[in-house]
């Protein structure tokens, strides 16, 4: 299932409630955009939750026009979704809220939000706090002061989980298989809740989701022919050679036996025959080899900066710009093909973006962790990558971080110990398994040092 249709099955989309917080404040206020889904929000910096609600109920209800169960529906509300009280009022069956969430405006039945003191006291367990990176070069601590081991780097713009604060530091999740310490001073904290969504909304979504299939569709179905073409080309080419290779021998029969040969050619011109030898031989050009180069998309760096707490070095590269490869280098296939076969793969693996993250999992619709998610894209193309993303590191071809290419695989680290693995699209973007929070992601490939980059497409 793909983002979209997640996002339809969970019928929330995201209100942002502060822009810099600590915990435990929250908000009601201005509408804005979240800047990590695009998504009208609800914005502010007020402390109070006296016009805030949360929505508690064991799947959805309709938000109508009039505060009664027989007008028009003009949106849906989802559990744990928040919204702005704008009003109260007496309606069917008791009393009403008339909300703003999202972009959905209407009537609810009081009775299925919670508000003031409850709500602020479930808020960290519905809500999200975000942190964004804003230095160039940010190093993320192993405990929450400046003198400990720093784990890895990150990038500035990155957005991280944040879990918890510990005086001037910022406990984030950065992926499944890494947390640690940022100090306060280098990000930026808001906070997200669920909406609702509307109807037309959720119109947009299912398209979406059919826009991101029947993308995968024509790229695996234009994969497919340049396939075909290849495998009819060294079938023609193979016959040519077989060809070759009998004239060939029949021409060393002649230099081995030259009299047995003459008397064989004369007998054959009194009879009108013609022997190999007046035949000749003709050699077809070889066959070529394929390129794998696909096209100079690569994951970049960026610029570097260095004080007690960002970072010495961000990486290899610089910038999210794209990569030059070095040369040529010979695989299966051609060009077009290797070509191919990257925007499939990048395609196929964006059908199931919003999809969930599930330690041990293997499925790319009910849950995977970050190395089954990433061998079940590679399957689906006829490739075996192994289970771990120490398996698949060890069974690609290592390349240079820098030259990786769409459908590439890169690899995160903890010392020397590699421990989470991701797909790099081009753009200087990966597709992974993130966190059990955000499932399923996009996000700059520096959202952590890279560790190694392999390659299963041109070896």
């Amino acid at each position: 299932m793909s983002k979209a249709g997640r996002i339809l099955a969970v019928g929330c989309s995201l209100v942002m409630l502060t822009a810099m917080v600590s915990y435990g404040d929250v908000i009601g206020g201005t509408v804005s955009t979240s800047p990590r889904s695009g998504i009208p929000v609800v914005a502010s910096t007020e402390s109070s939750y006296a016009s805030v609600a949360i929505s508690h109920v064991s799947n959805y209800v309709n938000v109508r026009t009039e505060p009664n169960t027989t007008s028009s529906i003009v949106g849906k509300i989802y559990n744990n979704c928040a919204a702005k009280i704008l009003s109260t009022v007496d309606g069917e069956g008791g009393k009403w809220y008339q909300i703003q969430s999202g972009t959905v405006n209407g009537y609810i039945k009081a009775e299925y939000f919670i508000t003031g003191a409850e709500a602020k006291k479930i808020a960290k367990k519905v809500g999200t706090v975000y942190i964004t990176v804003n230095t160039d070069s940010l190093r993320l601590r192993e405990e929450p002061n400046t003198t400990s081991r720093t784990l890895t780097l990150l990038s500035r713009d990155a957005e991280y989980i944040a879990l918890k604060e510990e005086n001037e530091f910022v406990e984030i999740q950065v992926d499944a298989d890494l947390a640690g310490y940022v100090h306060k001073d280098y990000v930026q904290q808001r906070v997200e809740f669920e909406q609702a969504v509307s109807l037309e909304e959720e119109k947009q979504k299912q398209e979406e989701a059919e826009r991101l299939k029947k993308e995968a569709d024509e790229a695996i179905a234009a994969m497919e022919r340049l396939r075909k073409e290849a495998e009819q080309a060294q079938t023609v080419s193979a016959t040519e050679t077989l060809g070759a290779e009998e004239s060939t021998e029949s021409i060393g029969i002649i230099a081995a036996n030259p009299n047995e040969t003459r008397a064989r050619d004369t007998e054959a011109a009194f009879s009108g025959g013609e022997s190999s030898a007046a035949r000749g031989t003709e050699n077809p050009a070889p066959a070529e080899n394929g390129i794998a180069v696909g096209n100079q998309d690569g994951p970049g760096g960026q610029s570097t900066s260095v004080s007690n707490e960002t970072g010495a070095e961000a990486g290899p590269g610089a910038g999210e710009g794209s990569l030059v490869t070095s040369g040529a280098q010979e695989g299966p296939g051609s060009e077009k093909l290797t070509s191919a076969t990257r925007t499939a793969m990048v395609a196929y693996a964006k059908q199931f973006l919003g999809n969930p993250y599930v330690y041990g999992g293997t499925s790319l619709t009910e849950g995977a962790d970050c190395s089954g998610f990433t061998m079940r894209i590679y399957e689906h193309f006829g490739i075996d990558t192994g289970r771990s993303s120490r398996d698949q590191a060890a069974k690609g071809r290592e390349i240079p971080i820098e030259s990786a290419q769409p459908g590439d695989l890169l690899f995160y680290a903890s010392g020397d110990y590699i421990n989470h693995v991701a797909m790099y699209v081009g753009g200087g973007q990966i597709i992974h398994a993130s966190t059990k929070k955000t499932g399923i992601t996009m996000c700059t490939a520096y959202y952590r040092t890279p560790y190694k980059a392999v390659t299963f497409l041109d070896s």
